[in-house]
């Protein structure tokens, strides 16, 4: 077997000049942002219509700040497969 030490003597320079010759571009720093819309904004502040409803939303933000919230996985994906 013959090596032909010749071919490689060129390749670490051909490496370098590509590697040099590729400039990246400089990132663009963006920031996340939020819009709501004015109906969104419209809905969260009228009233709750219903008052069971209400005490249904309160009843759950108790039960998540305490801690104690928490539901069968097999209901909720029963749920999901009714529709």
């Amino acid at each position: 077997m013959r090596i032909d030490s010749a071919k490689w003597v060129h390749l670490p320079h051909t490496y370098e000049k590509k590697t040099q010759a590729e400039t990246k571009p400089e990132p663009t720093r963006q920031t996340d942002r939020l819009s709501i819309s004015a109906e969104a904004r419209a809905r969260f502040d009228e009233p709750v219509k219903h008052p069971e409803r209400l005490e249904k939303i309160n009843a759950l933000k108790a039960e998540i700040d305490a801690g104690t919230y928490s539901r069968d996985a097999r209901d909720i994906a029963k749920r999901f497969l009714q529709g």
